[in-house]
């Protein structure tokens, strides 16, 4: 573990409690399958955040373990339950843990094993697709859940900072499945599974969405509407999604969602919560936030401009970035075709506190922008 810095110390102690911070990030938890009880349970062992990851890695063992048992017993269903759930508490674990790359690497590369187990336990009409898709040398890992009908429009999630495919990916690739839609989710450069193989670099991102889609242009493998493709992000996907839109033409429609479309520089990097700042090192690879500012610093009205329809949340309590209204106003300045701003003035982090109306809508609206 990596030695921590005085100011880090501090906030660390300050900012992660219970009433100050894991509340918060429950709605998110619940959204990919972690069952309520169990995050209080867990929550309730962890006195530091130095705790966290190990707490929510025991969990995760303590549920593969199950898994194990039923499915040796004869309980596919349960276990196949079991093997995802262990998943989100593995992901949870490893979450936003910058503090020990060593012993998040470890705990992301369990969720991988158990997500494996788990999608070997459905129908092979329902079985998430495991597709490696070529980029500059190394692959892009992701999953492709088909829509039971042909020729539906393919949705593209790009992942936040710091998801993984296995986790977030899965479960909304299940609510757009089962609405009719193609789905695909990915580790994006210095993202989950491909962190070690490729670094991020902001100015580059969006050449690996367009590579994907270049890979189903190309390979025409799945009866997919390739003349409806559509991106949906959160967190830092929620400028990314954007992003990778207005670079490429063949995206119809957007979602972001609490995008932090400014950095401002190494100032604004300073300016980040320190856990942050050791997200932003931690994916690009680099030693400190002078060389950081190269490859994580971006004006989005400096960008090419929106041009298809976007759909974009923001949450007026977002304690993620500061001024989250004033990059809700840049977005929509820089965007330039038919756009929509749905500002929750009461909202966390990603709107995750009204998951329950954001989700739907979204999809709603893809089915009326790509579907008519």
């Amino acid at each position: 573990m990596v030695k921590l810095t005085l100011k880090e110390k501090f906030a660390f102690h300050l900012i992660f409690s219970e009433k100050k911070t894991y509340y918060r990030w429950y709605g998110r938890f619940l959204s990919f399958g972690v069952e309520y009880e169990r995050i209080k349970r867990v929550v309730s062992r962890i006195s530091s955040w130095l705790q966290w990851c190990n707490e929510w890695t025991k969990e995760g063992n303590h549920l593969y373990n199950m898994a194990e048992e039923a499915l040796q017993n004869g309980y596919a269903t349960k276990a196949r339950k079991l093997f995802h759930e262990a998943v989100g508490c593995y992901h949870i674990g490893q979450h936003i843990f910058f503090i020990d790359s060593t012993q998040k690497e470890s705990t992301q590369e369990k969720a991988r094993k158990s997500y494996k187990k788990a999608i070997s336990l459905y129908d092979e009409k329902e079985k998430p697709i495991r597709i490696d898709i070529p980029f500059n040398g190394v692959k892009i890992p992701g999953y492709l859940r088909l829509s039971d009908s042909n020729n539906k429009p393919l949705i593209i999630f790009v992942n936040g900072m710091d998801n993984i495919k296995e986790a977030e990916g899965h479960f909304q690739g299940t609510l757009f499945k089962q609405q009719g839609f193609n789905h695909f989710t990915f580790d994006g450069p210095g993202q989950g599974e491909m962190w070690q193989r490729m670094k991020f670099d902001a100015k580059e991102y969006h050449k690996a969405v367009s590579a994907i889609i270049d890979w189903f242009e190309e390979q025409k493998i799945y009866e997919i509407d390739l003349a409806k493709i559509a991106l949906v992000g959160f967190s830092l996907g929620g400028y990314l999604a954007p992003i990778c839109a207005a670079y490429d033409s063949r995206v119809k429609a957007v979602v972001g969602n609490s995008g932090l479309v400014y950095i401002g520089g190494l100032k604004g990097l300073k300016a980040l919560n320190p856990i942050w700042q050791r997200g932003v090192t931690y994916m690009t690879g680099c030693e400190n936030l002078e060389e950081v500012r190269d490859k994580f610093d971006w004006d989005i009205e400096e960008q090419p401009n929106l041009k298809v329809p976007l759909l974009f949340y923001h949450a007026g309590k977002d304690e993620v970035m500061p001024s989250p209204k004033v990059h809700a106003e840049k977005m929509m300045r820089w965007a330039k075709g038919e756009k929509t701003l749905k500002y929750y003035e009461n909202g966390e982090h990603c709107t995750q506190n009204y998951l329950d109306e954001v989700f739907p809508e979204i999809i709603d609206w893809f089915k009326i922008k790509l579907e008519g």
